[in-house]
């Protein structure tokens, strides 16, 4: 085994002991920062090594079998496949009844995500696509290509998913207090209160359902499992996509989702055509997202780019820096940027730039939960005398922001 691999196994365990102090209630900040900071140093030592250029056999090296398994983000990936297997949605859903964090695998999933005991991973509504081959019906089938959707921006950017139980949700927010004040000998304190309101978020449904043919499916080996996989991902990508432009295609009022691009309280700046490619007026629009209660500095910001703006800002020069606008922007203190599809292609009026979200005390600000996570209802009898089999997917869920401010967004207009 080569030095490479050894610190490579020692930060995959290093890794398992992180995971296992997020999960421990008594465990404390110095104790998680602590084994943070080892598995920062491990991976860190083993990534300024060479790799070895023969192909380990693991043969007298004393380490056991499987020690030079590969890249150890490959080894991180296969072990949440592992736990991702074995969680159970309806796990989720009793531990929220119960008012309790889940345990087990789930537990341990949500560990390995960087998610609490109590959060919803949004992925268990869209497993990773794996081809699987029968030596008899697929010998000669390659894999399938599968559509690509884009990622999460959602919680990027600060929403929480978490799993809840049958019934409305409440979420009750602080909204002011008493105010301390300096007060002479004897002199007393003035009464004060608290102020409190509860957002409530009711279940809605989103669904999506296809049809295939009993030929087709005798003809391609493995389509409906495709079908299936597809469905579960555009549920995921269109949940997403809802949360940010929101989704108002329902028959009725009460289904319509309200995302961040017209909700009330999110901080909205505006950036005008003539100064959509200037570097410090681009700048100064993100720097006002900066209020110093949720957001003290630029690296407070997490912003999801649109296409038009990624597009516009990567190819416009700074000629005072000798960089991109989108570098200037990233060099001033904003790193944490993703680009998204689904917002806005162009940069003309009305189109939405990026969406913020303010980082500092966003836990529960803005919310997701989920009843009910992706019924998969398949019927082969209503169409059975056509040949046709109907796949419906569906599930519960609802958006609503407690705390609209430690959000913003970023328009062009004229």
């Amino acid at each position: 085994m080569t030095d490479k691999q050894k610190l490579e196994v020692a930060a995959a365990k290093a890794r398992k002991e992180l995971r296992a102090l997020a999960l421990d209630e008594e465990a404390t900040a110095e104790q998680i920062a602590e084994a943070t900071a080892k598995v920062d140093n491990l991976e860190a030592r083993a990534a300024a090594l060479p790799d070895d250029p023969e192909p380990n056999t693991g043969e007298g090296d004393g380490e056991g079998e499987g020690a030079g398994e590969g890249d150890e983000g490959d080894a991180e990936a296969r072990e949440l496949r592992k736990l991702q297997d074995r969680a159970e949605v309806s796990r989720y859903v009793g531990a929220a009844m119960e008012g309790q964090p889940v345990d087990g695998a789930e537990a341990e999933l949500n560990a390995g995500l960087g998610m609490g005991a109590g959060a919803f991973p949004l992925r268990l509504l869209a497993p990773e696509a794996r081809a699987t081959t029968d030596a008899d019906g697929q010998a000669n089938q390659g894999t399938w290509v599968d559509r690509i959707f884009a990622d999460s921006a959602a919680a990027f950017l600060g929403i929480t998913m978490p799993s809840v139980g049958p019934g409305i949700a409440a979420y009750p927010v602080t909204g002011g207090g008493p105010s301390p004040a300096q007060r002479g000998r004897t002199e007393a304190a003035d009464d004060g209160s608290l102020t409190v309101s509860v957002k409530e978020v009711k279940p809605t449904r989103n669904a999506v359902r296809a049809i295939f043919s009993i030929e087709d499916a005798a003809r391609l080996p493995g389509i409906e499992d495709a079908l299936r996989r597809d469905m579960r991902m555009a549920m995921t990508e269109a949940v997403d996509r809802a949360i940010l432009m929101g989704d108002a295609g329902a028959n009725e009022d009460g289904a319509d989702i309200t995302g961040l691009n017209t909700a009330t309280g999110v901080s909205e700046t505006t950036i005008t055509q003539t100064n959509r490619a200037s570097p410090n007026s681009v700048l100064a629009k993100l720097l006002a997202l900066v209020d110093g209660k949720t957001a003290t500095m630029l690296g407070d910001l997490r912003a999801v780019l649109s296409i038009g703006a990624y597009r516009l800002w990567a190819a416009t020069r700074n000629d005072a820096t000798d960089s991109t606008l989108l570098r200037f922007i990233e060099a001033s203190g904003l790193p944490q940027v993703r680009v998204r599809d689904g917002i806005a292609t162009g940069t003309g009026t009305g189109a939405f730039a990026a969406f913020v979200g303010r980082q500092r005390g966003i836990r529960g600000s803005g919310v997701a939960p989920v009843w009910e996570a992706a019924r998969l209802i398949r019927d082969p009898y209503t169409k059975a005398a056509t040949g046709e089999v109907a796949v419906t997917l569906t599930t519960l869920w609802g958006f609503a922001l407690p705390r609209a401010t430690n959000y913003g967004r970023v328009k062009f207009v004229a």
